[in-house]
């Protein structure tokens, strides 16, 4: 386990990677350290795919189940990467090689070396790629894309309103914690992971 200002970092091993794949992919056994977790982001071989727990807890509802010509099914002969992230935590599970790898980032209660710290987290919040409604909502997903073709299915529920006049309401928020070098004073960052996905509102 590492600790960094504002955070923990717990290495998980091969066995508890799969057993968040399972989970993702249909099964219905949360695994441990599940908690807290409500969205979803895998990036595989064939695409993109976005997703948000039930309102039971157990079951991930997944774009591929919506637009499935969009996002791929996540299976692990085809996950790159997988982000399953809430506000307090995110569990991040990686190929590597021929297993996968992973950690869990989770912040610390409190603050304690205080809001001045050079070092206290910062979040930051950015565009995701849509400036139009190309289908639904359904099923509490939406199929946005560009004047370009790109296209993704994230899970909000969107209205053509949402982007008038070629707005684009999209966001994801990052965190960021940061180290800093105790004979130089420069600080970088040390690990980052998603917090958020929202429509910003006018």
């Amino acid at each position: 386990m590492t600790r960094v200002d504002g955070c923990t970092i717990e290495m998980l091993d091969t066995k508890t990677c799969n057993a968040f794949l399972t989970w993702v992919s249909g099964g219905n056994k949360k695994p441990e350290g599940a908690e807290g977790l409500g969205w979803l982001l895998a990036h595989c071989h064939d695409g993109v795919t976005w997703g948000r727990l039930g309102e039971d807890g157990l079951v991930w509802l997944v774009s591929s189940a919506v637009f499935p010509d969009l996002s791929p099914a996540i299976s692990a002969s085809n996950l790159l990467e997988m982000r399953l992230f809430g506000k307090g935590k995110e569990v991040l599970i990686w190929r590597s090689e021929a297993e996968f790898s992973g950690r869990c980032l989770s912040d610390d209660a409190g603050d304690p070396k205080g809001g001045d710290s050079p070092t206290r987290p910062d979040d930051e919040t950015r565009i995701l790629l849509g400036d139009r409604l190309l289908a639904g909502p359904k099923d509490g997903f939406s199929r946005v894309g560009t004047a370009s073709g790109r296209e993704q299915a994230v899970p909000l529920e969107c209205t053509e309103q949402d982007f008038t006049g070629g707005r684009q309401p999209l966001r994801v928020r990052v965190r960021h914690y940061f180290e800093q070098d105790s004979q130089t004073g420069a600080v970088r960052v040390a690990a980052s992971r998603l917090v958020d996905i929202f429509k910003e509102v006018r």
